[in-house]
């Protein structure tokens, strides 16, 4: 188990800030960003669909907190704090995407070897009228709509198609 108490936090924390150049905020993102790796790993490998041995990052990145950075909507810019009184300025000014992003909210920028990744979200409302839930199964497929009711579609003649095409497939193969 992966230890989740604040002492332990605290001493990891307390070590890595030992030997650190950069802003101590970086940390705090590494811990988290760590976290996230192992819990994640975790999960698959109860579900058997990871490997035993420890998970390990293959291209480097960092994941920029909310708190290091300073979003200018106006400028269309962001500034990225490094080292204490060090930042980065990156803007999407003029960009290929500019038009598509109008109105939307920077989230958490991603900093890799080669480039940044800003990602935008958007919390525009989308209002459906007229939903209908659907149920996919190997024989049917089944819809509710309130004012429609039930919809079944029967898939029996498509299944049994798709198992007689499947066996010549299989014929001409060999």
């Amino acid at each position: 188990m992966i230890p989740r108490d604040n002492v332990f936090r605290k001493s990891l924390r307390d070590m890595l800030m030992k030997d650190n150049p950069y802003a101590s905020h970086w940390v705090d993102a590494v811990i988290r960003t760590a976290y996230s790796f192992m819990e994640n790993w975790r999960k698959r490998y109860l579900k058997g669909r990871a490997r035993k041995i420890r998970p390990r990052v293959r291209r480097r990145f960092a994941r920029c907190k909310i708190t290091l950075m300073k979003i200018d909507y106006g400028a269309k810019s962001i500034r990225i704090t490094l080292r204490p009184g060090e930042h980065l300025t990156v803007t999407w000014r003029s960009t290929w995407f500019e038009h598509r992003v109008k109105d939307w909210v920077v989230g958490e920028v991603i900093i890799k070897d080669d480039r940044i990744v800003i990602p935008f979200k958007s919390s525009k409302e989308i209002y459906v009228r007229r939903a209908i839930g659907w149920d996919c199964n190997e024989l049917s497929l089944d819809g509710y709509e309130p004012i429609i009711g039930f919809i079944h579609v029967d898939m029996r003649s498509l299944q049994s198609m798709k198992i007689a095409y499947g066996g010549r497939k299989r014929l001409h193969r060999d």
